[in-house]
């Protein structure tokens, strides 16, 4: 009888702990942008142009939200879109990181992010600005963290635009994803 509860036990804290974990990720992304996504798989520049799109969508919303007054769940829409708006940032760089790999020509999707960031940056400090400091407090780590990966990403996009200008000098280059030589 004790082997049984035991076993039960550890059945309920796994189920309990998967559970959290997947409540803890969730898709930045609706279906229509996952869609969009795919499509522009082999076209970089048009991709990076979604992501800038989708984040900057994110922080629109924030905006909405912040200026309803009367949302009870305000705080925590705002966490969860700042959590997104992040987890967006991280799929650019990701997405940044795996074109130039390849050599592909990125330039002008560096170009939308490197704009989008001196955007994003001034939201972020203004969003920070006007809180009500009881809200702030609920979601002030996360907006430090989107904060951070805003520079992060602009740090690495300029980087990367230097490299990808001097090997488009070299004509080294790949128009089209799909027509890498690697």
């Amino acid at each position: 009888m004790g082997a049984t509860r035991w076993l039960m036990w550890v059945v309920l804290l796994t189920c309990s702990f998967s559970s959290f974990l997947s409540a803890q990720h969730r898709d930045p992304l609706t279906e229509k942008e996952v869609d969009q996504m795919r499509e522009s798989a082999d076209y970089p520049n048009q991709r990076l142009a979604f992501m800038v799109g989708f984040a900057r969508a994110r922080l629109v919303a924030i905006d909405k939200v912040q200026a309803d007054k009367t949302a009870k769940d305000r705080p925590l829409q705002i966490h969860d879109l700042l959590q997104d708006f992040t987890s967006l940032l991280d799929e650019i760089d990701d997405n940044v990181d795996l074109y130039a790999a390849h050599k592909t020509d990125i330039r002008k999707g560096l170009t939308l992010v490197i704009e989008g960031s001196s955007e994003w940056q001034l939201k972020l400090r203004t969003l920070k600005q006007q809180s009500p400091p009881e809200e702030l407090d609920q979601y002030s780590f996360v907006l430090a963290n989107a904060s951070d990966a805003v520079s992060d990403t602009a740090d690495s996009a300029r980087k990367e635009l230097q490299e990808q200008n001097q090997l488009a000098k070299e004509k080294k280059l790949n128009k089209v994803y799909s027509e890498r030589k690697d």
